[in-house]
């Protein structure tokens, strides 16, 4: 089992405290700065609980991962610009490592399972508010295609190429994080579903086709979460953290009424 997401599993007896390490990595698109992440370093029971307790410095980016079940915080390395176009590099604080470019899961490195050389030819971006804006609930969106190329690890399945579906969705599909299908508490997001289309081969659960799902906050143009399948049975999901949930507008107080005229 790889160390991320062990780390996140001990077996203790109760709940340690956090204990956050300094690790140096490169941080910023271009010229690149030194800069000290904070990340987990001590195993927990219940590391849903402890992420979700833990006080973060708003300073860095964090990002919550959920490998089949297996949860972690990681935060923002720094930014690579590639042909995919700006490209967020997550770390753990043993280095395994997801990249993400515009939301979509774009690499990673030392879990189980991982795509590398992932190259997108021309995606729509998720974030397009051309997406959403005057879409009749009532009626499906229709499917925007896009290609995509990647490597699996292990095994090495190299340059495998596809097409990817990309549609909008008019409610939030059924594996849907429970947490994000409260309407009061996030009136503005939309969801949008990939899924794989056309395959050369589907004789393995490396080349099956698979789905992806992201909500998006319409309001701020930003990916909030993201699943996406890296085999039929192997998913990684991940929160931008933390979670920002809508202010509820304060509540006026009714003036007391006047006693009626006797």
């Amino acid at each position: 089992m790889y160390k991320l997401f062990a780390c996140a599993f001990g077996c203790l007896k109760s709940i340690l405290p956090l204990c956050f390490v300094p690790i140096c990595l490169t941080a910023c698109v271009g010229e690149k700065q030194n800069i000290v992440l904070d990340t987990f370093l001590k195993g927990i029971e219940n590391p849903n609980s402890a992420i979700n307790q833990a006080v973060l410095n708003p300073s860095y980016r964090y990002l919550k991962v959920d490998a089949n079940g297996l949860v972690a915080l990681l935060v923002l390395g720094y930014q690579d610009r590639t042909s995919n176009g700006v490209t967020d590099v997550w770390y753990s604080s043993f280095k395994e490592v997801v990249q993400t470019t515009g939301g979509r899961l774009t690499g990673t490195q030392g879990l189980d399972i991982n795509w590398t050389e992932v190259l997108l030819q021309d995606p729509p971006s998720l974030t397009d508010g051309k997406l959403f804006r005057g879409s009749d609930p009532s009626k499906p969106s229709s499917p925007i295609r896009f290609n995509r190329v990647r490597t699996v690890m292990p095994s090495y399945r190299a340059n495998i190429p596809e097409t990817v579906e990309l549609q909008v969705l008019s409610n939030a599909p059924d594996d849907a994080p429970s947490l994000l299908t409260n309407i009061e508490e996030f009136p503005h997001l939309g969801w949008v579903q990939e899924t794989v289309v056309m395959q050369t081969n589907v004789t393995t659960p490396y080349l099956s086709p698979l789905r992806a799902i992201y909500a998006v906050d319409t309001k701020t143009s930003q990916v909030v979460y993201g699943k996406q399948c890296l085999t039929a049975e192997y998913c990684i999901s991940w929160f931008a953290w933390p979670i920002n949930k809508a202010t509820a507008p304060p509540k006026t107080k009714k003036s007391p009424e006047a006693p009626p005229n006797s």
